[in-house]
């Protein structure tokens, strides 16, 4: 952020600053978290399951210059207090984003937002002064925050754009004010706040609607709600996927140990990443890539050696064993790719670490009985789930009589890590994966620090 007045900022929010005279001290930045101040940053307290206000004092013993507060607090430091300190940091954020002006892409969908996003930016990175979010800032604190960290001289800005209740989708278009629009699926997650698949469709395709009449929209036509909004929005719409009448296309599609190779037009890619997911990504990154004038071939060598983030489908080699790493969050969509993507690496055994689908409110049942047939069809060798819901994909498995064995652990990680030790032997391949608020992280660190070391002796 560049530096500005607190008595421009107090105006800007419609704010009262405390006190008067402070008003031409500068500000250099913004948080919202005290473990992350730097000195010369204004401190939004922001009310959730922690209540920023509590925190004002430890962020102004941290280095912060001043604090954007719903009530005035009697603290030594200069304070604009606003009716809402949320809607206050969208209202910064929308103004610094006009005053930097650049072309802003906004991606959206369900599951392949952050790889798209990361994707996209590598590619117009090529030719622009790009800007997007360092780490997964997708939401109404996200947001704001990836675009308040531009720099003045910022051409294109590639943001995330993440719901998971009705409405946020209004509020972070009036936030990004987006110029390109990228929708890469629909599927059901945060299900528990967006009601239906047709509510999540809803939600997202309000990028579309509201994107300006002139700005191009890039819809994966693989996804069948997709498909339809294409064709509603056809004289502005790009597609991309592998069907053949998507106007970016794969072809020669094969796989060597889980990552995919393909060709597009004059250009032939090689992923370091695992699945068909990061396909999808790609095409994205090159269709809007030639939007901007950048051709397939330069493209392809941008992403030649992009890699995964951590725990998003990274595989770890662990001694004579691997670790497929997803442990980042999970949903019905997401788990049978993880699923097919460990069915294309080699390994002696395949061991599943499943943890909960959370936010599928009334259907938490039917999805998690839905795993025990992803296990009968991809036939683990040892399955060990963990999580309250995963009892319904117990439950399921021994009904249908899968034939690996099999644990179930409602919330006992100590045992559930033990046990998943027990069962590991070189040669095997784990896949973890879970709902991020289980921290199924845990079973990858116990098998890197454990595991591993026994190797090693």
């Amino acid at each position: 952020m560049k530096p500005e007045q607190l008595g421009n900022i107090a105006k800007l929010l419609g704010g009262h600053l405390e006190p008067a005279e402070a008003e031409r001290v500068y500000v250099r930045g913004v948080c919202t978290d005290t473990r992350k101040i730097a000195p010369g940053d204004i401190f939004f307290a922001l009310e959730g399951e922690r209540d920023g206000h509590d925190f004002v004092m430890d962020a102004y013993t941290k280095g912060a210059i001043a604090v954007i507060v719903r009530r005035q607090l009697d603290i030594p430091l200069p304070q604009i207090v606003v009716d809402n300190t949320l809607e206050a940091l969208g209202e910064l954020a929308k103004a610094y984003r006009e005053a930097i002006n650049p072309r802003v892409v906004a991606i959206t969908g369900s599951i392949g937002k952050t790889t798209a996003r990361e994707m996209i930016a590598a590619v117009l990175r090529t030719k622009f002064n790009v800007h997007s979010a360092k780490f997964n800032y997708n939401n109404l604190i996200g947001l704001p925050l990836t675009l308040l960290e531009m720099e003045t001289d910022t051409e294109i800005a590639v943001v995330e754009l993440g719901i998971n209740r009705v409405g946020e989708m209004k509020q972070l278009l009036e936030i990004a004010q987006p110029d390109v629009g990228v929708i890469t699926s629909i599927a059901p997650v945060h299900i528990e706040g967006l009601e239906s698949i047709e509510g999540i469709l809803r939600e997202k395709s309000k990028l579309a609607y509201e994107l300006p009449a002139d700005a191009p929209l890039f819809i994966n036509i693989d996804s069948p709600e997709l498909a339809q909004l294409a064709n509603e929005f056809k004289n502005k719409v790009t597609t991309y996927g592998t069907d053949r009448n998507a106007d970016f296309h794969c072809e020669k599609v094969s796989f060597i140990n889980g990552a995919p190779t393909f060709v597009v037009g004059d250009a032939r890619f090689k992923m370091k990443l695992l699945g068909n997911a990061p396909i999808y990504a790609a095409l994205a990154a090159l269709a809007v890539g030639e939007k901007f004038g950048i051709p397939k071939t330069i493209a392809a060598e941008a992403l030649k050696s992009f890699r995964p983030q951590p725990h998003r489908m990274q595989l770890i080699e662990c001694g004579e064993m691997s670790i497929l790493d997803d442990s980042y969050n999970s949903s019905p969509i997401a788990l049978a790719e993880a699923f097919r993507t460990m069915e294309l690496i080699d390994a002696e055994r395949k061991i599943a670490v499943l943890g909960d689908m959370l936010e599928l409110g009334k259907l938490e049942e039917k999805y998690h009985r839905e795993i025990a047939e992803l296990l009968m069809e991809y036939n683990p060798d040892c399955a060990i789930l963990f999580g309250e819901a995963m009892q319904y994909a117990f439950e399921q498995a021994k009904e249908l009589g899968f034939a690996g064995e099999i644990r179930w652990y409602r919330s006992d990680f100590q045992s559930a890590s033990q046990e998943m030790l027990k069962l590991i032997k070189p040669g095997d391949l784990v896949l973890i994966k879970g709902s991020n608020s289980l921290k199924m992280v845990r079973f990858v660190n116990t098998i890197i620090s454990q595991f591993c070391e026994e190797i090693a002796q």
